[in-house]
């Protein structure tokens, strides 16, 4: 008993919008440091970075360090929309304020597409591939899992390795990768908003990225393609702890990693990829997208905190209840999304506009995704979804489908308010 109300005060504090464990420092300073200040290639060599001239011009010499650890001055433009910040530890100028107050819209509203674009219209005669984001993508993603297992996770513990390489494995089910295919995918048509862009010269004809502008850093191709596996492996991670926690016995159609390795193994195989992306993300070099990445990590811990609390307890208001469920959907899954798109637009240095853009278009297909998820848990089954159907409401989750029907019947509050844990409370739910 006494365990039970510390872990429901505990979850109770974590939990509230204004708790202390979430807020960020309020100390804010434009100190300038003096002197140039080192910058370090992808390899660990260090280089220094001349110091700016004091009075800039129209144009902004500023040093770009390539993932292969050389350094070189550009030419950007005026104003540049990505700036290295300065400042001490504390300094709070890049904090990314989303008050995530456009999640929901109780009423229905008239604004639609009045018709599908032209690449969507079935009607047309067009190139399936332009349709089909997955085949659009397919080059890239086909390298991806195998560069993954090979040059990013590498452990002389074999069966760490194992566990941390079980869904890059070539035999297996990888899953969709739609987190780095919405990477590469924005990360072309961002190019391609900018003007005529060409291939780069060291892809293959049917690669998605191409020749970085002169304003950009020489090599942005290379530094796409490991943006997109570092959301891979920071969603990996997160699938690893998330089925040690609801307690799943496959997923992927594919045992769960902790069915095969054990629960301690596969908690530090998670920790070992988010010790290894965290590298990674590091060696790109640049401080607004290691801050901007970083912050997804926060949020998956934060949104786990608010599922194993409960929608249903979140407020007796119905309103509420579905207010609190779509911000845990945002930290669970949109922020992983939504974040990793805006990094993509601040790797690249697009106008802010554009970075602003790329996080709503990732935060907005994040929270859809869930929402067809859910939809999907009561309709799917395991070959489709590969994990059983029904999951959620055996976990205890009130869902989105729940919460709409407990609008029509009440009755279903007291099942949701007690996880669904008495017999038949499933069976009840699902007829409802």
């Amino acid at each position: 008993t006494i365990k039970d109300s510390v872990k429901s005060s505990l979850l109770e504090e974590a939990s509230r919008e204004d708790s202390r464990l979430w807020q960020n420092s309020t100390t804010n300073t434009t100190t300038q440091p003096k002197g140039p200040s080192p910058t370090s290639s992808i390899n660990g060599q260090h280089h220094p970075q001349p110091q700016a001239p004091p009075q800039p011009t129209a144009t902004t010499a500023t040093t770009t360090t390539h993932l292969n650890g050389s350094a070189a001055f550009q030419q950007q433009p005026p104003e540049p929309s990505t700036q290295r910040l300065r400042g001490d530890v504390n300094d709070t100028t890049f904090v990314l304020d989303d008050p995530l107050d456009d999640l929901y819209i109780p009423q229905a509203t008239a604004r639609y597409w009045p018709h599908l674009p032209p690449a969507l219209d079935d009607t047309r005669t067009v190139d399936k591939r332009m349709d089909d984001p997955f085949l659009l993508a397919k080059p890239e993603l086909d390298a991806l899992s195998q560069s993954i297992r090979q040059d990013l996770i590498g452990t002389d513990h074999p069966v760490l390795n194992k566990a941390a390489a079980y869904f890059f494995e070539a035999s297996a089910d990888g899953g969709k990768k739609v987190r780095p295919m919405m990477v590469l995918l924005l990360s072309r048509a961002l190019s391609d908003a900018m003007g005529e862009s060409t291939v780069a010269p060291d892809s293959e004809e049917s690669s998605l990225l191409v020749h970085p502008f002169a304003w950009q850093r020489s090599d942005l191709p290379a530094a796409q393609r490991r943006l997109a596996e570092i959301s891979e492996m920071i969603h990996t991670a997160s699938l690893f702890h998330d089925d040690v926690i609801d307690g799943a016995d496959t997923r992927r159609g594919v045992p769960a990693v902790h069915m095969v390795f054990g629960n301690k193994m596969a908690i530090l195989a998670g920790d070992y990829l988010l010790a290894r992306a965290s590298i990674c993300l590091a060696r790109l070099r640049n401080v607004q997208v290691v801050e901007t990445m970083s912050t997804i990590i926060e949020h998956l811990v934060r949104g786990e905190v608010m599922q194993m609390r409960g929608t249903s307890t979140a407020s007796p208001d119905g309103d509420q209840r579905m207010v609190y469920y779509l911000k845990k959907n945002f930290y669970k899954t949109g922020s992983l999304m939504a974040n990793s798109c805006r990094s993509a637009a601040l790797l690249g240095d697009y106008p802010p506009e554009l970075v602003s853009a790329s996080y709503r278009f990732g935060k907005h297909v994040g929270m859809a995704f869930q929402l067809v998820d859910d939809v999907l848990d009561f309709e799917g089954s395991l070959a489709s979804l590969g994990k059983p159907s029904l999951s959620d409401l055996r976990a205890g989750l009130s869902t989105a489908p729940v919460l709409f029907a407990a609008q029509q019947h009440p009755e279903l509050l007291p099942l949701m308010e007690r996880k669904f844990k008495q017999e038949g409370d499933v069976e009840r739910a699902v007829e409802l």
